[in-house]
């Protein structure tokens, strides 16, 4: 990137005053991010506080999808060196890209449900109800005790 492009604008005098970020500097974002830059490091480079930087990527969409759009870069050229390795014959690259690229999961028990089945009876009458109901919550008759005088 050429150091005479400006990277940010700001609207007024100082420190304080809001920043805009230029297309050279959303380029910046971009190429730092892809790198593997940390955003500390990035706002750094563009000169202004890391608390401006993630207040603009919070307002201004553009500066996110820079960010985005390098992080995205970046996780390619990792994919593409891990997918080498393990087209190599590196087991760790091939454990590590089929649960990170393709959600494998170890220790995983297959997913089983009970199957439980109710059989219920036929309906009855409402009658036939009341008196099923009676009959459980009287108690049973119990015979008269035997005098003991008898």
């Amino acid at each position: 990137m050429s150091s005479t492009k400006a990277l940010i604008t700001r609207a007024g005098r100082g420190k304080t005053a809001p920043v805009t970020i230029t297309p050279s500097g959303l380029a910046v974002i971009e190429d730092l991010a892809a790198q593997g830059q940390d955003q500390r490091s990035i706002a750094k480079r563009l000169g202004i506080n890391h608390q401006t930087f993630n207040n603009l990527r919070k307002t201004r969409p553009e500066v996110e999808l820079a960010l985005e759009r390098g992080h995205a870069a970046l996780g390619d050229e990792l994919t593409h060196h891990l997918l080498t390795a393990a087209r190599g014959g590196n087991i760790v690259a091939m454990i590590y890209l089929t649960k990170a690229r393709l959600g494998w999961r170890e220790g995983d028990a297959p997913e089983a449900k009970p199957n439980i089945t109710i059989n219920l009876p036929d309906s009855q009458t409402p009658e036939a109800y009341l008196r099923a109901i009676r009959v459980v919550q009287e108690p049973a008759s119990l015979p008269a005790p035997e005098n003991a005088n008898g």
